[in-house]
């Protein structure tokens, strides 16, 4: 039954989630045609969309951070949540309402008629209806999945950001590295920039983007890091007050650079040094000791993750979702594991314990039912030993909470 204007919105949640039978259906027709009815504004005044593997959340973050510093108002679409649904949706930093966002999915709803949409596309069209709502002056995009029939490519970008390519998604991307490129090159459009976040990118996206007509801007050439140092066409600044990755802090910078909005080189270090994303290297204390939180979950977040931990070895606590590369991730922490220790996720997409061991490789690892029985064994065995503890949102959110409760 159709939720009203009156219900709240666990009630909607869980109706857009039952409507559509398939979780991800990727494709732009359906959804351009419900936007058409949906948007009465026109083009947005400035958008940035950002794709790629790995870290999107930060570049969007930053991205934002840079625009309201220019005294832009702001609108940001991120995905998934750590703790509650209005965190993917957020207006000045702020995330949107309940209120709001059952007002949206209305909207939403009352537009498609007979269309049927995904959970992510509905909940994008809410996110773009809310945007336009608040008449605000930059949306900041990040692609969900891919980039070329991601929800949010309805929307023509000002400027694409592409922050790197790894492996992930391969069952609706294609199933290596060069598939992957083609398709997030998608999110590029002819004589508009592309700011690329790695120096590491496989062919077939410059050629793609080549194909496309875009503009491309290269790390290690229009911008780069230089030691402590961020520097873009046209400024630099010391990085040693930002915490989020340094290539994504230089990405963001460039193609804000190439905006039409302005900040001082003081204006644009203060607004990224207070760019802090929960989940990523966080490092909070528990009972005496070191706890490493990170959400990354594929082969490519496992290596940024193990260069960040350094020569200190961790007992790793990880939880993984079944669509997800077990081996490869851990493979790329074997150098920091003192123990492995898997634990399992519930719902219907999460692994088991006993799975991931099997998956893994890891014949001498440690397999639990849950995070807080890890963390009692680990309390009893090794009391004091610094703990990571990754793999998926899921289980990075289960720790925070259980580190605030």
């Amino acid at each position: 039954m159709r939720p009203s204007i009156e219900s709240p919105l666990a009630q909607w949640l869980a109706y857009i989630e039952a409507i559509h039978p398939q979780e991800i259906e990727l494709g732009l027709a359906r959804l351009s045609d419900v936007a058409a009815r949906l948007l009465q504004r026109g083009r947005p005044p400035f958008v940035f969309t950002v794709a790629g593997t790995n870290g999107k959340g930060t570049t969007v973050a930053a991205l934002a951070a840079l625009s309201r510093a220019a005294g832009q108002s702001v609108g940001c679409y991120s995905s998934p949540h750590l703790f509650y649904f209005n965190e993917r949706i957020q207006i000045n930093h702020q995330p949107i309402s309940d209120d709001l966002l059952v007002q949206a999915l209305s909207a939403v709803d009352s537009s498609r008629g007979e269309t049927s949409l995904s959970y992510f596309e509905f909940t994008t069209l809410a996110a773009f209806w809310l945007f336009e709502q608040a008449e605000l002056t930059v949306w900041v995009l990040e692609v969900g999945l891919g980039g070329r029939l991601d929800a949010v490519n309805i929307i023509d970008p000002d400027i694409a950001i592409i922050t790197n390519i790894g492996l992930d998604h391969q069952n609706f991307l294609g199933p290596d590295l060069a598939s992957i490129g083609r398709e997030k090159a998608g999110i590029c459009r002819a004589q508009r920039p592309v700011v690329f976040g790695s120096d590491n990118l496989p062919d077939t996206l410059y050629a793609q983007v080549e194909h496309l007509g875009a503009k491309p801007y290269q790390l290690g050439h229009s911008h780069q890091v230089f030691g402590d140092r961020l520097l873009w066409q046209g400024g630099e600044l010391d990085a040693g007050q930002i915490s989020i990755p340094r290539a994504n802090a230089v990405t963001a910078l460039q193609a804000f650079s190439l905006s039409p909005f302005v900040v001082t080189p003081e204006q644009a270090e203060v607004s990224l040094a207070s760019v802090q994303l929960p989940g990523r290297m966080q490092q909070r204390v528990y009972k005496g000791r070191t706890m490493i939180l990170d959400v990354g979950h594929n082969p490519h977040a496992a290596a940024y993750i193990a260069s960040q931990l350094g020569q200190q070895k961790f007992h790793l606590i990880i939880g993984m979702v079944q669509d997800k590369d077990v081996n490869g991730f851990c493979s790329a922490l074997v150098e920091v594991a003192q123990s492995f220790n898997f634990i399992t996720l519930g719902g219907p997409r999460g692994c088991t314990a006993d799975e991931l061991a099997i998956r893994s490789g890891q014949s001498d690892s440690r397999q639990f039912a849950s995070l807080p029985l890890a963390l009692a064994q680990l309390d009893r065995d090794c009391p004091g030993e610094p703990v990571f503890v990754g793999g998926s949102f899921y289980t990075v959110s289960a720790a925070l909470t259980l580190l605030e409760s």
